[in-house]
Order: C-alpha cells, then sequence, then structure tokens
C-alpha cells in the first residue's frame, strides 16, 4: 500500500486547500517534513489517521458527542474568519489477490443548523461506492486497513517512548492483540459472557444463587472501596503534591533570587578561580622568558632587514679580501713588474682594505640567520599565549564577578532549611501515596480472584434444557476463543523474536549492543540477552540505545503482521544522540518500508543529517507557520535545501 497524496481543506492550522504529494519510487522511499513545533506537522498524521479511521484514530473518544465536539476544535479558525467546514481526503494504491486498486477516502464535516455533519465517501478506481452508507464505509475501511495493525505502522515519539520504556511487557502484549485481531476477541468473549451469565441466573438453585450474590455484592464493595481509595488517592495525595510542589517552586524561587543558586557553587567558584590564577602565573612566566630571548628581534622588522643587508654586503667584502690576498701572491709573477699595474694592485688593496674594515665572518652571518629564524617562532608562540593569557584574564574576572554575587551560605541558613523541609515532606506524601496504591492494587487483585471465582461458580450451575444448551454453546465459544487467542499470540511471539532479532542486529551492526531478544510466553516481558548469554539490565541502557531497541521493535511488530503499510513516524529523534542517529539514515529509514514519512523539527534532521538522508528522500516539504493569519503553509524544499529554495512553491490548489 503507497500513500498517493493528502488533501486537507481548513483543517487545524492549515487554512484553505493543500495538497500534498506523497508519491515515492523504489530508491527514494522517503517523504520528509520539518517545521517547528507548533507548525502543523503532527496535523498531517492526524488528517490521515482521521481519513481512514475516523472516530477510533482519536484516544480517548467514546461517545458520539465527544466524537463531534473534536471534529469542530479541527475546523481552521483564523483571525478575520470562522470556516464552517472542513475536510481530509487521502489518496492510495492499493494490490490484493494481484491485482491494483486506487482508492480515494474523502471524510467531511461542518456545522449546519442540526448540528455537526460528517460524511465519509470512497472511491475504488474512480468510482464512488455509493451503495455504502457511513457504517458500512467505515467497515470497509476497517476491513481495509485494521486500526489495531495501523497502530504498528502509525507512531510518534510518545509511542516510540512507551515502548522503549515497557518495563512489564503490557505495551508490547497490547502491541501483539492489535497485531493478530485480539483486541476482537478479547470483546466478543466479553460479550458472550454477558449473554452467558444472563441465560445461567434465570433457574438455579437458592444455595448457588446466594454465593453468587454474595460474591457480586462483594465485588461491587471492592468497586466502592477502589473508588474510595481512588478519591483518597487524589484529594490526599495528588492535591497536597501540588500544592507542596507550588510551595516549593516559590521558595526555591525566592532561594534563587536571594543569590542560593550562586551560593551553592561559592565554594567550587573559588577553587576554580584559584586554579585558572595558577595557570595564568605559569602563562606570565612563560612571556617573561619569551621577551627576555630572541624574540626581541622579530619586534624591530624594518631595523632588521637592513642589518640583513649590511651583512650580505660585508660577506661581500670578505670574499674581496681572500681575493686580495690571492692578487698580492700573483702580482710578483707578474711580466716586466709594470710600474703602473703595480700601482693599480695596490689601490686595488687599499680600497678593499677600506671596506672591510667591519666586515664578519661566515659563522657570525649564520648565526644572525639562525636568530632571526628562532626570533620568528619565538613571536607566534608568544602571540599564542598571550592569547591563552587573555582568554584566562576574561575567565578570572567572570569567576570573579560571579563570585561577588555569591552571598556566604550562612547568610541563607534559614532559606535553605525551609526547601529543604518541602521537599522532605514530598517525600512522606509520597510514600503515603504508594500505600494508597498499593491498598487499590490489592483490592483490585481480590476482585479478579472473585471474578474467576464466578466463573467457575456459573460454569458449575445446571439449569434446564434450554439455558444448558446455551450455556454450554456459550462456554464452547468462549473456550474456543481464549484457545484462539492463546494460540494466535503464541504464534506471532517466535516470529516477532526473529524479525526483532534481524531488526536490531542490522540497526546495531559493528556495535557493542549485540542484543538477542528473548520473549516470556506468559508474561510477555522482554529479556536483552548478551553476546556472552548474560541478561541485560535495561536500566542501564542509555535512552537513545532504549529508542534504538523501541524502533527495532516497532518494525519488527510491522513485519510479523503481514501488512505492507506505509510507515509515518512523527518527531522519532527527540532522545537519540548523533552517535545513534546516524545509524538510523542507511539501516533504517531508507529499508523499514515501501514509503516512509517522517515528520521532523529542524533539531531532530539537522544539515547534516538530511544531507546524509537526502539520497533516499523522494520530497521535502517545509511546514510554514503564519502568525499573523495564524495558519500554516506547506511547501516544497526543505530549511537547508538551498537548491529549491528559489523553486519553492505553495502547495495550494
Amino acid at each position: 500500500m503507497i500513500f498517493k497524496s493528502l488533501t486537507l481543506e481548513n483543517f487545524r492550522v492549515f487554512e484553505g486547500i493543500h495538497h500534498i504529494d506523497l508519491s515515492v519510487r523504489d530508491s527514494e522511499s522517503i517523504v520528509l517534513f520539518g517545521g517547528l513545533n507548533g507548525a502543523g506537522k503532527t496535523s498531517i498524521l492526524t488528517a490521515i489517521r482521521l481519513a481512514l479511521f475516523g472516530q477510533s484514530s482519536l484516544d480517548g473518544i467514546k461517545t458520539k458527542k465527544a466524537y463531534e465536539d473534536e471534529l469542530r476544535g479541527f475546523i481552521h479558525k483564523s483571525n478575520d474568519k470562522q470556516c464552517s467546514n472542513s475536510s481530509v481526503r487521502i489518496l492510495l494504491s492499493y494490490s490484493k489477490l494481484g491485482k491494483d486498486f486506487e482508492y480515494q477516502i474523502t471524510r467531511s464535516w461542518g456545522c449546519g443548523r442540526g448540528g455537526l455533519n460528517e460524511e465519509i465517501t470512497i472511491q475504488e478506481n474512480g468510482l464512488i461506492l455509493s451503495e455504502l452508507d457511513s457504517i458500512q464505509a467505515q467497515s470497509f475501511l476497517n476491513d481495509l486497513i485494521p486500526p489495531g495493525v495501523a497502530d504498528l505502522f502509525f507512531f510518534d515519539g510518545e509511542k516510540i517512548k512507551n515502548m522503549a520504556d515497557d518495563e512489564d511487557g503490557h505495551v508490547l502484549i497490547e502491541a501483539l492483540k492489535k497485531l493478530v485481531g485480539i483486541d476482537l476477541i478479547d470483546r466478543a468473549i466479553h460479550d458472550t459472557g454477558v449473554i452467558l451469565r444472563k441465560n445461567k441466573k434465570l433457574e438455579i438453585s437458592k444455595s448457588a444463587r446466594q454465593e453468587i450474590n454474595d460474591m457480586e455484592l462483594r465485588l461491587k464493595s471492592i468497586e466502592n472501596e477502589v473508588e474510595s481509595k481512588s478519591l483518597e488517592y487524589e484529594n490526599n495525595y495528588l492535591t497536597l503534591k501540588a500544592e507542596l510542589e507550588a510551595k516549593l517552586q516559590k521558595a526555591q524561587r525566592k532561594l534563587d533570587e536571594s543569590g542560593g543558586a550562586w551560593a551553592k557553587g561559592r565554594d567550587s567558584l573559588i577553587k576554580e578561580q584559584k586554579i585558572l590564577e595558577s595557570q595564568r602565573h605559569e602563562l606570565g612566566q612563560s612571556i617573561n622568558d619569551l621577551m627576555r630571548g630572541d624574540v626581541i628581534f622579530s619586534l624591530a622588522p624594518s631595523f632588521m632587514l637592513k642589518l640583513n643587508k649590511q651583512l650580505v654586503s660585508d660577506l661581500s667584502i670578505i670574499q674581496s679580501k681572500e681575493f686580495n690576498e690571492q692578487l698580492d701572491k700573483k702580482s710578483k709573477d707578474i711580466t716586466g713588474n709594470s710600474t703602473e699595474v703595480l700601482n693599480l694592485i695596490e689601490q686595488l688593496k687599499y680600497d678593499i682594505s677600506e671596506e672591510s674594515k667591519n666586515n664578519v665572518s661566515s659563522y657570525q652571518f649564520h648565526e644572525f640567520e639562525t636568530t632571526v629564524k628562532n626570533s620568528n617562532k619565538s613571536k607566534d608562540l608568544l602571540k599564542k599565549t598571550l592569547q591563552k593569557y587573555e582568554v584566562l584574564e576574561t575567565e578570572i574576572d567572570n569567576l570573579g564577578l560571579n563570585i561577588s554575587r555569591a552571598p556566604d551560605e550562612s547568610q541563607l541558613e534559614g532559606l535553605f532549611k525551609n526547601v529543604n523541609k518541602i521537599t522532605l515532606e514530598i517525600e512522606k506524601l509520597n510514600i503515603h501515596g504508594a500505600s494508597i496504591k498499593v491498598e487499590i492494587e490489592s483490592l483490585l487483585n481480590e476482585g479478579i480472584r472473585i471474578t474467576h471465582e464466578l466463573e467457575r461458580a456459573y460454569k458449575g450451575l445446571q439449569g434446564n434444557i434450554t439455558t444448558e444448551n446455551i450455556g454450554s454453546a456459550a462456554n464452547k465459544v468462549i473456550d474456543a476463543m481464549a484457545s484462539l487467542s492463546d494460540g494466535l499470540i503464541q504464534s506471532k511471539v517466535s516470529q516477532l523474536e526473529s524479525e526483532f532479532n534481524k531488526v536490531f542486529k542490522r540497526l546495531t551492526r559493528k556495535d557493542d549492543m549485540a542484543y538477542q531478544a528473548k520473549i516470556d510466553r506468559v508474561s510477555f516481558m522482554i529479556d536483552l540477552i548478551d553476546k556472552n548469554g548474560n541478561k541485560v539490565n535495561k536500566k542501564l541502557i542509555s535512552s537513545g540505545e532504549k529508542q534504538i531497541y523501541a524502533l527495532a521493535m516497532l518494525e519488527a511488530l510491522g513485519k510479523t503482521s503481514g501488512k505492507d503499510l506505509p510507515f509515518i513516524i512523527d518527531t522519532p529523534l527527540g532522545r537519540l544522540d548523533s552517535k545513534h542517529r546516524s545509524k538510523l539514515v542507511n539501516n533504517f529509514f531508507p529499508v523499514i518500508g515501501e514509503q516512509v514519512i517522517i515528520l521532523s523539527t529542524d533539531t531532530e534532521v539537522d544539515e547534516q543529517f538530511y544531507n546524509d538522508l537526502n539520497p533516499f528522500v523522494k520530497t521535502a516539504y517545509e511546514i510554514k507557520y503564519k502568525d499573523g493569519n495564524n495558519s500554516s503553509t506547506v511547501t516544497e524544499g526543505y530549511f537547508w535545501n538551498q537548491e529549491n529554495q528559489e523553486n519553492k512553491c505553495e502547495l495550494s490548489a
């Protein structure tokens, strides 16, 4: 199944009509949405779920009135007008038994004189399925995409967190029930049980009826006690805790305003200041040593240039003097000892002698060159040392300022005592609250025990032939459904283990997180086993590792379902560091399904992450919120996708 497009009309923060292309290709399976918090990312997921599942897509909405109120709240409210209608439409392709189908589902609603009216329209390959009323249309969609299974493919950061923090297996068992449709079986078992009890209570013995009545009275008593304890928990714990926490916040604020935050760290600030002053002293010594060395020569570059020229000249004169000595030796051999020639030679020797009075040797010139080079190196070192010195000076000044702000702790003793007193009261109250919870749990356990006894009592009853037949049939149905429920779960657990281990291995390739999952067949608690066969304490696993585990489990649940639905992931990366995020670029998002829709913030998918993910992205969208008209727009491109910035166009019909 592939979602091809989504169209929103006056839906939540989206004013007017917005048509969004969701199509993908084999090598580009990702559609990426980016937006700041509050821009409307979650509205995309909400719209898809609402279009497909209606009321059942909204958690906690049980009544028709509550659903209608929710739909009214979904109608866009602009600054200058109130829209009266809204709609969401999704176009999807679906293959069944080798045949390709295209479905367009439109859910619209509006406020009229008679209240809120909702309509759902389904088109199959362009033809409206007009024979379906609203209830039948929803049933058709539920068969097409079971809501429980869809929950395994459409999830947000909260669902990932719940799976990551699942210590008792509760989240997993609920997911397994949805995976195989056992949530529907449980409902059927309950309904059949109600029928059975009504029939079996028609004709029973007086003593049996008394026993059942006693147990039912006790159940009612337990219900009242639980309600009473729940009120006690709310009034004597939650309310008092809220009041104490408000007092603590006020006391803490007063302490902070009086310098409490500074006072707590005053000693550490003083200690840190001494360390930095010691470092500054050492740097000062280094600067003095450098100033006493050859760095002084680098401070007069013009003079050093002139001196270098002079030394080069002197060195050439030295070489001329050596020539003079050779000339003196050779002059004796000049034929005829011409007076003019000899006078010329003597004049030349005199000139050379005059020019070489201040000459230097080659060794001295080499020493000079070495000194110049060393002075330049010393100059660079001095510059870096001075920079470090200035940084330390700034840090020491800032510390001194903070220390001056910090009062002595003795001056705040009363405020500290008040904060500690309130904190202790909250701790004592938490103990009291925990004891109430234990009592409630004990009552619930007793209620479960009595319920089981009632079941056994019902099964032991004998009535007339009609009642017996009804009871026998009902019991067989319950037993069969319970057996089916258990069998379906057990059959999927092994497959889920296998899928999880494959996915987890892929996500943690070449990593220390080489875990295998073992799922208890009774409690459904998951044990992680390391490469040495030892159980891993999940409490010691980092939040990032837990999220990798949760994503692996959610992908494994999707694969185990046997369905091929698009994955929609809302804000998936909030608890991941850069190391774990990089694993998802190549090993998760591009491979989990034929279509992956990611809803993220600019901090989750930053520029580097976007560049790494980009080869797998078919289309990237940026959701922009406009304060002026209280609405958002969807534009093609992304926060850092500069290539498409000039070509961005608002996607409105």
